[in-house]
Parts: structure tokens; sequence; C-alpha cells
């Protein structure tokens, strides 16, 4: 259990100590991991549901930058 919380919270500072560009790399395996924690009952940190929202976010926003206005 804390294996996979750990895993997320290493994530979590490598996400935030990235590139921003390189940001939503982050997005598929943080979301992998945050369905395995919810396939094993594990409670997902709200810090770690947080970031992948925020992630998420990113990722929509970032399919309308290039868009012409």
């Amino acid at each position: 259990m804390s294996d996979l919380i750990d895993q997320s919270l290493k994530l979590k500072r490598e996400i935030l100590e990235s590139d921003p560009d390189k940001r939503l790399g982050y997005e598929a395996p943080l979301g992998k991991l945050i369905a395995s924690m919810q396939e094993q009952d594990i409670p997902v940190p709200a810090e770690i549901r947080d970031l992948h929202e925020e992630l998420v976010n990113e990722m929509i926003e970032s399919q309308f930058d290039n868009m012409p206005v």
C-alpha cells in the first residue's frame, strides 16, 4: 500500500521539478498510478488528485493554443 503512495509522491516531485513544457507527458503515468491505487482501495492523496486534475486541464488548454481565432 505505502509503495504506491510513495511512488505517487515521488512522481509528484518529479513533475513539479520538470520543465513546464514536459509536464503534460506525466499525465498518463500519473493517471495509471491513481487507477492502480483505486483498484487496490488505497486512498489517493488529495495533492495527487489535484495535480492530476491540473495536468488534465493543462492538456485540454494546450489543444486550443494553436487554434486560429
